[in-house]
């Protein structure tokens, strides 16, 4: 009966200490975000929106951690999507952490999330996520999430504020191009429409690659890599003089000119390779090439936004 009681005991308080060390978290900040409840648009309905700390979240941490933006109908949970608050909990507004937006034009609400809470000088890095009718979830979109602050302008267009490496600031205008599911970069004000005719012949379609219209594609993606990680570049080499002299920042953008040759000819050869691996006709290999050099370059133009916004948190 003693063994009883006493495992009873311990099962009650490792219980009580779970629920302590979630609440503990918030403990002397801000509340944790609010319970929100919104129709997201017709036949969807109302959707329930909460914030669960995951186990990975530290109490004596001065940030808020990670954890999962929850998704509920009728008090069910429907999905779970991952979130990290990179920001002391007395930066997160409770009662608006969530700003709700049709950023795409489609009629149903998407939201934002922010990641990290602007300091003295700097932007806010939002994470938008975006509602699918036909699956009907919310899906993380990369080109908008981690990178700057966004806010809605036109129908189906965005304007997205970020800081180069330098800490100069700038802004883009992207929109939703509905025949590729894709945000594309547009000129500020020229609408969805507009928009839609002048890129049509740059979309790379991975189902059915047109040589002309991947490499289109690559060349405008290249462009926008070239340019941040010319920013990303000159960010670095300044630091890297304050703190390690001239001679040391200097060695350090030739070797990263030359880091960047060294990779656009590994993609290549590669996506040559990967392209013959296929086994497709010999017409279909130059557009299956260019496919892949387009996947490898927007992959990197990712890792680049990445890690100017990494830089930005340094300084």
């Amino acid at each position: 009966m003693g063994v009883v009681a006493s495992t009873l005991a311990l099962t009650a308080c490792a219980q009580l200490s779970s629920l302590t060390q979630s609440l503990d978290f918030f403990q002397s900040s801000a509340p944790p975000p609010k319970m929100l409840t919104l129709d997201i648009g017709r036949e969807v309905g109302s959707l329930g929106f909460a914030f669960e700390l995951d186990n990975k979240s530290d109490k004596d941490s001065d940030q808020v951690g990670s954890g999962y933006i929850v998704v509920l109908r009728d008090g069910k949970e429907v999905q779970a999507l991952p979130h990290v608050f990179e920001m002391a909990p007395d930066r997160l507004d409770a009662q608006k952490w969530l700003e709700f937006s049709d950023f795409n034009g489609d009629g149903f609400l998407d939201f934002k999330a922010a990641r990290l809470a602007p300091a003295e000088g700097q932007l806010p890095l939002d994470s938008v996520y975006q509602f699918d009718r036909k699956s009907s979830t919310f899906a993380l979109v990369d080109d908008l999430s981690g990178v700057g602050e966004v806010s809605a302008t036109t129908p189906g267009c965005v304007a997205l504020k970020l800081q180069t490496a330098d800490r100069a600031s700038k802004q883009e205008s992207l929109c939703f191009a509905t025949a590729s599911s894709k945000w594309v970069f547009s000129k500020p004000g020229s609408g969805r429409d507009q928009l839609a005719r002048s890129q049509s012949a740059q979309q790379c379609d991975p189902l059915a690659p047109n040589l002309k219209a991947c490499q289109l594609a690559r060349i405008d993606v290249e462009g926008r890599l070239q340019t941040l990680m010319r920013e990303y570049r000159s960010g670095k080499r300044k630091s890297l003089q304050m703190e390690k002299g001239k001679g040391y920042a200097d060695a350090y953008a030739k070797n990263f000119d030359w880091d960047y040759l060294s990779w656009r000819r590994y993609r290549d050869a590669r996506c040559a390779v990967q392209a013959r691996e296929q086994a497709l006709s010999v017409k279909d290999l130059p557009a299956a090439t260019a496919l892949c050099r387009y996947d490898w370059s927007r992959d990197q133009l990712r890792r680049y936004q990445e890690q100017v916004a990494r830089l930005l948190d340094e300084k």
